[in-house]
């Protein structure tokens, strides 16, 4: 369809080799995430989902060695897939003898070790957890477009922010909740409803006027009635698909 509007050959396969389908295939998965994006601040109802009780960010240490010989001064941690980075402040807790408990700054080495500045004693077992002068607690976050809610027990937190693949809080030290809006890739294109579908190919229409045909101002014009007409239109739509409570029955007295 938004081929044929940009008065192109409709495809009939998408694995061809020519050029507009080429340009359609490389810009379709980035069209479909930005609109996703384009709906409300919670996006489009079809695209949200939650995820319960993502546990802070922290992983077990299973041993403490030496590490002076390489760098002076220092004590290596083995950790799986610790996720810390150079200069990460970490806490180091709950040791087995507690010779290393407190916040370090670490220099990671490999995805399951990093050493920080310490005297070695003994090896011993403990738990690291991320921290930071600003946020006191991280959590992960899953493959998103955009987080539009973190919470504990259904109350909103207030303070949180996302920074790169984490929420950063410091109101919750365990576990939080998050609502999200999926990637186009883990959404199952017929589940897309019709209005949704309407503006994503009119996006598309907005993005390969100029890619496929070189034509700004047509590009430019699609994209006022996109935002102007459709998406609006759309955004209606989608805010209907919930419960509300009616304020008239008189429909309902009349036998309807």
């Amino acid at each position: 369809m938004t081929l044929i509007k940009l008065g192109e050959e409709p495809l009939t396969v998408t694995t061809s080799t020519d050029s507009p389908t080429n340009v359609l295939n490389a810009i379709y998965p980035i069209v479909l995430d930005e609109t996703l994006s384009m709906s409300s601040e919670k996006g489009w109802k079809f695209a949200n989902a939650r995820i319960s009780s993502v546990d802070v960010n922290n992983t077990a240490i299973t041993a403490f060695a030496d590490h002076s010989g390489t760098v002076s001064g220092t004590v290596l941690a083995t950790s799986t897939a610790h996720g810390l980075l150079t200069g990460d402040l970490a806490t180091i807790k709950d040791g087995s003898i507690g010779a290393y408990d407190g916040d370090e700054v670490v220099t990671k080495v490999t995805d399951d070790t990093f050493y920080f500045t310490a005297t070695f004693s003994a090896t011993e077992t403990a738990t690291v957890q991320w921290t930071s002068e600003r946020k006191a607690y991280r959590f992960a976050v899953p493959s998103s477009n955009i987080v539009f809610s973190s919470s504990v027990g259904g109350l909103e937190l207030t303070d949180w922010v996302r920074e790169g693949q984490f929420i950063l809080t410091s109101q919750e030290s365990t576990d939080i909740d998050m609502e999200y809006i999926r990637l186009g890739s883990g959404l199952t294109v017929t589940n897309f409803p019709s209005y949704f579908v309407k503006v994503l190919y009119w996006n598309l229409m907005v993005h390969l006027a100029y890619d496929l045909v070189q034509n700004r101002a047509l590009s430019e014009q699609l994209l006022v009635e996109l935002e102007n007409i459709y998406l609006p239109r759309a955004i209606g739509l989608d805010a209907r698909e919930q419960y509300v409570e009616e304020t008239d029955t008189s429909w309902v007295d009349e036998g309807h």
